[in-house]
């Protein structure tokens, strides 16, 4: 590799990161904007204007058109700066395409594939890592934390019509009440999904069986799960790698598939574990997830699982036909 060469990976590589950064910071303001319109809603809807004006629930009123007042004032300096974060990733842009297409003109690119493959496997790496950051704020921002955010505006009507309206106090906190139960039970989840109790517990199979049995709760595909082989002990960076990708199927086959059935195999196998997971769902072209450039979110998802089995030394095959379904296949060493 020459100087110009390496100038420009390193050029590429910052640029990258800093696209990564950027775009995870949007997100996560957009997130914040989304929470901050729901909280208007809801304190909109605790205007009531049938009351007369020197009536003791008028304060309330005044209270609560206050805080919607500095509300969409939060909104709109968001808004301000999302907008100039977004064209801060236009111009990284600009000049990511500028450098790629002269590393193409010098044939740089290819050149010396597998230092290309390591050099690119550095920028994937941390972007899964910022995928996986993303996923998880946006669970808690999109449950917990809004559901939250409201507890306290709720909190803060309560405290201001207690003494002029003791009833609709009381109903404002039964309705906290509730929703703290909500939070409790959202946080479990988000919590068992980041590492199941059960793995510790009672094992693969049973853990299994319990992602199974929620996500046919939440949809209404008709999951089949087989268990075939002579039980064995697998390492714990293997068995919670299973876990990963079983989840990571599962959620893609709901989200994009489209499809009625998934069946699911789990063959223990004298050198390690064999799993096997089909739909019948719509399909999609298996290329399209093998292009750096694609920035689709199942196929990040697709790409994280082979980063995870590369890692362990294992085997996926992933075929997909369009109209018929997909298949995965996965083969994952005892240790």
């Amino acid at each position: 590799m020459n100087k110009a060469e390496g100038y420009l990976r390193k050029r590429l590589d910052l640029l990258s990161d800093d696209k990564v950064i950027l775009t995870t910071r949007n997100n996560e303001i957009d997130i914040e904007i989304k929470e901050t319109e729901n909280a208007i809603s809801q304190l909109k809807k605790n205007v009531d204007e049938s009351f007369e004006v020197f009536s003791p629930r008028s304060k309330r009123n005044d209270f609560v058109k206050s805080e919607i007042v500095t509300l969409e004032k939060k909104r709109e300096e968001l808004l301000d700066i999302q907008a100039k974060s977004r064209e801060k990733i236009i111009i990284l842009d600009e000049e990511i395409n500028v450098i790629k297409d002269a590393l193409k003109e010098e044939e740089l690119l290819s050149n010396n594939s597998n230092e290309e493959n390591t050099e690119y496997s550095g920028i994937n790496i941390v972007k899964e890592q910022e995928y996986e950051r993303k996923r998880i704020a946006m669970e808690l921002h999109d449950s917990a934390v809004q559901m939250l955010a409201n507890l306290i505006h709720k909190c803060e009507i309560c405290s201001k019509i207690i003494d002029v309206d003791i009833i609709r106090a009381k109903l404002e906190l039964e309705v906290i009440t509730k929703t703290l139960r909500e939070v409790i039970n959202e946080l479990r989840n988000i919590i068992y999904n980041l590492r199941p109790m059960s793995f510790d517990d009672i094992g693969l199979d049973v853990t299994i069986e319990r992602i199974i049995s929620q996500a046919k709760k939440e949809s209404n595909i008709n999951i089949n799960f087989t268990v075939e082989g002579e039980k064995h002990i697998m390492g714990e960076l293997q068995s919670i790698t299973v876990i990963r990708i079983l989840q990571e199927a599962i959620s893609n086959s709901k989200k994009h598939s489209q499809g009625k059935n998934i069946n699911i195999t789990l063959k223990y196998i004298e050198q390690g574990i064999y799993l096997q997971i089909c739909d019948d769902g719509r399909g999609f072209d298996v290329e399209d997830i093998k292009r750096p450039e694609d920035n689709n979110m199942s196929g990040f998802g697709i790409s994280m699982m082979k980063e995870r089995i590369h890692l362990l030394n294992g085997t996926i095959d992933i075929k997909s036909i369009i109209g018929e379904g997909t298949k995965i296949t996965v083969i994952i060493p005892s240790k």
